[in-house]
């Protein structure tokens, strides 16, 4: 692992979990430099967003497959650790409790928080890390050399974590556990059908515009929907709009010819600053840590504002230079 894959690496280790838990307020920004939260919200994140990125680079995956995967990851994140999924109420369930419900599965809150992760605790972070680090993006970083022994302990970490399913005694059902386990099986095995076509040419591209970015912004407008829903309407009305919103979304970044670097990194920078300036403003309308919630709300601030600034400019990746242009005709 040369030092280019290292500083990618480290960095999608330590920056994984504070870009999901700070951003979205659950963990405050004081409590995280302390010590033990640090180490296990790195833990719980970095290792398994680092083993996926891992698997989708050897597997050639295309963005849908990596979100894929991405939705496994929460339902390691809120079934198999936190297990908010089968939480009967209270924080951070709220008014999701009962919303859906079928035995002890929350349905609406597991729509809403699987689905928030593959996005925000996987494919931002991992489209952020190859922005950063373009020289290691498109290879493995533990296929080789003395970091392919890093492998096996990143695994061994892994499957520790879901063996906190059992220690922690708390909701620790054994059905629900194997259907966590069916579901992520089934999400890994789908995942691996999606990989780029071999040897296409990339596609060049004239201008990057700010589009994408704008349209991320927007998606605050679809978890307001998402937190509004219940108690005001059908949890089908709010599943099948949900699932339309979703699907139109893709559809329309499928069709405008939307890439990994730069287009769906925009939009997830988007989408990470309109959400934390939201979790921010709630925590300080509420009185919750509300000096805290202001000084991430305005360190996440500056970092998108200059990221959604700078790939434009850079658009392959940083120091790489402005996309090259192709003729007219």
């Amino acid at each position: 692992m040369d030092s280019q894959a290292k500083r990618a690496a480290l960095f999608l280790l330590l920056a994984t979990g504070p870009l999901a838990e700070v951003l979205s307020e659950n963990v405050q920004l004081l409590t995280l430099l302390q010590p033990l939260p640090f180490f296990l919200v790195t833990i719980t994140y970095g290792v398994p967003v680092l083993l996926i990125r891992e698997l989708a680079i050897a597997r050639r995956l295309n963005t849908l497959g990596l979100a894929l995967l991405g939705l496994a990851y929460g339902i390691l994140n809120e079934g198999v650790l936190a297990k908010t999924l089968t939480q009967p109420g209270g924080a951070p369930l709220d008014a999701f409790a009962g919303y859906g419900q079928i035995g002890m599965l929350q349905g609406g809150w597991t729509i809403f928080m699987v689905v928030w992760h593959a996005p925000h605790s996987v494919l931002y972070p991992i489209l952020m890390c190859h922005w950063l680090f373009p020289a290691a993006a498109d290879r493995r970083w533990f296929a080789a050399g003395r970091a392919r022994w890093l492998l096996p302990l990143l695994l061994l970490i892994v499957v520790g974590l879901y063996a906190l399913y059992f220690l922690n005694p708390v909701r620790s059902d054994t059905g629900m556990f194997i259907i966590y386990a069916v579901a992520t099986l089934a999400l890994f095995g789908i995942a691996l059908r999606f990989c780029d076509a071999r040897g296409a040419s990339p596609i060049a591209i004239r201008k990057t515009t700010p589009a994408p970015a704008l349209v991320g912004c927007g998606m605050i407008l679809f978890y307001v929907f998402q937190l509004w829903s219940p108690g005001r309407i059908p949890f089908v009305v709010y599943l099948a709009a949900s699932g339309v919103i979703i699907l139109l979304l893709i559809n329309r970044m499928r069709r405008a010819g939307w890439r990994p670097l730069p287009h769906l990194l925009l939009f997830g920078l988007g989408d990470d600053l309109t959400f934390a300036l939201f979790s921010s403003g709630v925590c300080i309308i509420t009185g919750r840590n509300p000096w805290e919630a202001a000084a991430a709300g305005a360190i996440f601030l500056a970092v998108f504002l200059y990221l959604m600034r700078a790939v434009p400019r850079e658009p392959r990746g940083r120091g790489l230079g402005p996309m090259p242009s192709t003729a007219d005709g």
